[in-house]
């Protein structure tokens, strides 16, 4: 009988969770398939990761004392010394621990699975010796880790195609984990977490199931049984419907283990918890309903004591400041960690930058063109006073080594002086969102349109109206129930542009083109992130076509092919912790046709305004 290892990655507030699963390990994992068990700590705290654990967890066991191995992330290369991400982490150790067993495959789990019935070698392979695995369809934000990850391995995967899961369990097979690693490591010049850091949206298993996609395919390599676990995560199953049948899924023979989110012992119910402690006692994991439910009540109690307060529910991307604002947190820019001055440019990215931005101003004006690099100050610097672990502090980041490295500022716009000064009018940032308010958004149009060396409209405080509302934003829907606040929009009284033309698709490759009544204006292309939504119908009052690319590059070819008499950049500050590459990064146009297909070349755009235009 072929033998795995286990693979557990923790944090240090997981340990009686890691109890109810060392349990489980006992009851129902035979020691002839279930060789050593590997606890992976990977707590903000070490020490108090491993404290945890030796006092909590380590007692447990029994017949698997002897093959019991705590390792720490740092083990399998995470720096955790310098400000890594504990979620990016545990999705690297996953991969990275290839390079611990000496076993043909490895079984990881979280510290939310336990057992509920005996595990069999038929559960882990067929009897052909194939390792088992279960079919999923991805939807929404799992489908777009899918999708990038597949494209990284060059694959083409149909959108409801059924391919490999990416919840535990997962049994991996050793040796491809280890070809995913080597050729991230050999492609990117960078390791597993350095490389799902920098690349954003794509995750452990979804790229280990692209890469088998990509060699051989999931049949080839894995045999496809039923779905083994039922698991209750932090947002789904969400009806009650849905939530019944999970748990009564339980009683199923396939299914071997269940798990319920840190999370999401504060959302059960009196009858959900009935169930659940039944179940239990029925499964040997505990002695009486009670003790269940004492354990149940731990978990709600730990949660609610030891969880940093200005911590959201939900997926841990959102900060709680002072006055409820939130900011976003945890992303893929480590934008706190910038704030913190923690996470900052490398002296050749501060090169590449400087070099950068010398370019494309000496490119523009080798064609009679003006351009400008307006960034867009984070939340967490205008408000900054608001924010618990920015408060009182002042640190180096990398807009300022920016800034330093640059030698001519005049085509640098950074407002944030301009912002923190406009509060006493309204709210230039939504305190549920993570982007600036229209009325932020006309603040840095303000300042950019004045910084310009040329004289241009510019919009008056009398042109346009402030109008005070209430609603939620893209961090306050993280939260059940909802939180909405007070933000204030800002529109032009009298406006005189309006927008013609759109490709609608959603962020990097959207286009669309802006039309103004007045013919005499100039013409500006501008290159954006999300933040260019809300600034761009201020900018439409300036000009007379307004050419908008959503893409962090400044592509020549749509500067060739608009030639207008400006060229704008829109950044979020966060954002700059990665250089774009103006020569070898994916255009609008190739962003573009991946998500719709066939779309309008540059030249049809300026083919379609003109005729807008003309017809004005």
């Amino acid at each position: 009988m072929e033998k795995v290892d286990i693979a557990v990655v923790f944090y240090e507030k997981e340990a009686a969770l890691l109890g109810l699963l060392v349990r489980s390990i006992e009851l129902y994992c035979p020691s002839d398939l279930i060789d050593k068990l590997y606890f992976i700590n990977n707590s903000i705290d070490s020490d108090l990761g491993r404290k945890c654990f030796e006092r909590d967890v380590l007692p447990n066991f029994d017949k698997f004392s002897s093959r019991v191995k705590l390792i720490s992330a740092s083990d399998l290369g995470v720096d955790v010394e310098s400000n890594f991400d504990p979620y990016i982490a545990q999705q690297a150790l996953k991969l990275e621990f290839h390079k611990v067993t000496d076993k043909s495959h490895y079984l990881v789990l979280d510290a939310k699975n336990h057992f509920i019935r005996a595990l069999t070698q038929s559960d882990l392979f067929s009897n052909e010796g194939k390792p088992v695995s279960h079919h999923q369809v991805h939807r929404g934000y799992p489908g777009t880790l899918l999708a990038n990850s597949c494209n990284y391995f060059d694959v083409e995967v149909a959108q409801a195609q059924p391919v490999l899961p990416m919840v535990t369990p997962y049994l991996m097979i050793t040796q491809i984990a280890g070809k995913v690693c080597k050729h991230i490591e050999e492609k990117e010049g960078i390791d597993v977490y350095a490389f799902i850091e920098k690349k954003g949206k794509v995750s452990e298993f979804m790229l280990y199931c692209a890469f088998i996609l990509a060699n051989g395919g999931i049949e080839n390599t894995y045999s496809i049984k039923p779905k083994p676990y039922a698991t209750l995560f932090t947002k789904w199953p969400e009806s009650e419907s849905d939530i019944k049948q999970v748990l009564q899924s339980t009683g199923k023979e396939h299914i071997v283990t269940f798990a319920i989110h840190i999370n999401r012992f504060q959302q059960l119910t009196h009858d959900h918890i009935n169930f659940i402690t039944q179940m239990w006692v029925e499964r040997n994991l505990f002695d009486s309903i009670e003790a269940g439910k004492a354990f149940i009540n731990d978990q709600v109690l730990g949660v609610k004591g030891n969880a940093p307060q200005s911590m959201a529910k939900g997926d841990g991307k959102v900060v709680v400041g002072d006055g409820g604002r939130l900011f976003i947190a945890n992303d893929s820019n480590n934008v706190i960690g910038q704030h913190q001055g923690k996470r900052l440019l490398t002296d050749k990215q501060v090169k590449t930058w400087r070099y950068l931005l010398e370019v494309r101003k000496a490119l523009c004006g080798s064609k009679g063109i003006s351009y400008h690099f307006l960034v867009v100050p984070d939340a967490h610097a205008v408000y900054r006073e608001q924010l618990p672990m920015l408060k009182n502090t002042e640190s180096t980041r990398p807009v300022k080594q920016l800034l330093d490295a640059v030698v001519d500022y005049s085509y640098l716009t950074y407002p944030l002086d301009e912002l923190i000064n406009s509060k006493d009018s309204g709210e230039p940032y939504h305190p549920a969102d993570s982007h600036y308010t229209s009325f932020g958004a006309y603040i840095c149009y303000r300042e950019v349109i004045n910084r310009i060396q040329k004289k241009l409209f510019c919009l008056s405080s009398d042109e346009v109206q402030l109008v005070p509302k209430n609603g939620t934003g893209d961090l306050g829907e993280k939260f059940e129930p909802v939180r909405t606040a007070d933000f204030t929009e800002c529109v032009v009284k009298q406006p005189k542009a309006k927008k013609v033309w759109t490709n609608n698709v959603v962020n990097k490759g959207q286009m669309s083109v802006w039309i103004n009544e007045d013919k005499t204006k100039p013409t500006c292309l501008l290159f954006t992130d999300s933040y260019g939504w809300k600034i761009q119908p201020f900018l439409a009052e300036t000009f007379s076509i307004l050419y908008i690319v959503h893409s962090p590059l400044v592509e020549i070819e749509a500067i060739d092919t608009f030639n207008p008499d400006f060229v704008l950049t829109v950044m979020a500050e966060r954002f700059l912790i990665y250089p774009p590459d103006d020569l070898f990064h994916k255009t609008a146009q190739e962003f573009a046709a991946e998500k719709v297909g066939k779309v309008k070349s540059y030249t049809e755009i300026k083919a379609l305004a003109m005729d807008k235009h003309r017809s004005l």
